[in-house]
């Protein structure tokens, strides 16, 4: 009986040390942090846009006119938690566009519009 009893005892210490580590889950959830942010505009049916607008490195918006696509910017921006990010478009008349935001070089937000203009957004979590 004093053996089960320890044989417990040393199980629920072992499974509350385990409990109270921290997990890694491989991201930093710390913010502020610096990242880096990368625009991707491509399209199958044109090679340049009318425009492109991004946010940049201070917050403001950036527009690059009649950009030949692909079209990549790539940026380093010290952001907090739940700050956001947009990317967008216009071309006339319409046609098949895709709008890629990737965060340290992993797609965060990737969409295909065939509007004549668009915008997609990353909030960081």
């Amino acid at each position: 009986m004093k053996l089960l009893r320890t044989s417990l005892f040393i199980g629920l210490i072992i499974l509350l040390v385990a409990s109270c580590k921290k997990s890694d889950s491989g991201t930093d959830n710390t913010y502020p942090k610096q990242v880096s942010i990368t625009y991707k505009v491509s399209s199958t049916t044109t090679n340049s846009l009318v425009s492109i607008t991004y946010d940049n490195e201070t917050g403001g918006l950036t527009t690059a006119d009649n950009p030949a696509l692909p079209f990549t910017k790539t940026i380093t921006k010290t952001v907090n938690k739940y700050n956001i990010i947009t990317l967008g478009y216009f071309v006339n008349p319409a046609q098949t566009v895709k709008l890629e935001i990737l965060v340290n070089n992993q797609v965060v937000k990737s969409q295909v519009y065939t509007n004549p203009n668009s915008t997609v957004s990353y909030t960081f979590q």
